[in-house]
């Protein structure tokens, strides 16, 4: 399903048409539609703005799970790279569909090739998150004797933390590896499963800012621990991207 605007909006300009990511009908029965804008932030897009001119719906999953069991349908693309979602609000998350939007080759604006295409940007976010959950977790955790932490590193090479380990590293796969890398996060902050408390927003932060830096394939994944540290490593673009759970004295 494909729509044109009928006036100039100042967020809808490099497109002729736009792609609904999904559409569904609220508790009212009234009908409404997600779509994202020039910078990818999907939201919804007001009928009175704008004709259907592809009204075809072959290429949505019906997902009312997603709109409080009422009448929903997802775009496809979006549905198989979003198996986290809980909820359709949940879509409007810049982090986590980069991907998606490379894939359907939409042109990309100048502020978001500043903010999500650029990799030092991204790792200025994660030392930022860093910097406030250390904090959280020595308040937390710390005591006179002993202390834990998280820490993010960009590698060139293994060959210090292979030299430290402990034993063998141990592969994940890398279709699993967002699920595994939030589990490995939560275990930092001692989340229990299905808490819903601020850790697990900090977790689930933290998980898809680091997440947020793969656009492209990943080339593997791998848990490697030494004394001191229990690193959760992945590879991509000949560089190792490592998040240290770390324990001192």
């Amino acid at each position: 399903m494909k729509v044109r605007f009928k006036k100039d909006l100042p967020n809808f300009r490099n497109l002729d048409e736009y792609l609904v990511i999904g559409f569904g009908y609220h508790e009212s029965k009234a009908r409404f539609y997600l779509i994202a804008d020039d910078n990818f932030a999907i939201g919804y897009g007001m009928s009175k703005h704008f004709d259907i001119i592809d009204d075809t719906t072959d290429g949505y999953v019906r997902r009312d799970d997603l709109n409080f069991g009422f009448e929903f349908y997802l775009e496809q693309g979006m549905n198989n790279l979003r198996k986290d979602l809980s909820n359709y609000w949940e879509i409007n998350h810049p982090y986590e569909n980069v991907r998606y939007f490379a894939d359907k080759k939409y042109p990309v604006s100048v502020d978001y090739e500043k903010s999500m295409l650029n990799e030092d940007n991204k790792l200025s976010r994660i030392e930022g998150a860093l910097l406030f959950i250390d904090h959280y977790l020595y308040e937390q955790l710390w005591d006179d004797t002993y202390r834990e932490g998280l820490e993010f590193h960009k590698m060139n090479s293994l060959d210090y933390l292979l030299e430290k380990k402990v034993k063998e590293p141990i592969a994940i796969n890398i279709n699993d590896y967002k699920d595994q890398l939030l589990k490995f996060i939560e275990k930092a902050f001692g989340i229990r499963e299905g808490s819903t408390d601020k850790p697990d927003y900090y977790a689930r932060t933290l998980s898809g800012l680091i997440s947020a830096l793969f656009v492209n394939e990943i080339s593997s994944v791998q848990r490697l621990e030494s004394f001191y540290d229990d690193c959760f490593v992945i590879e991509y673009e000949n560089r190792y991207y490592i998040l240290s759970r770390y324990w001192a004295s």
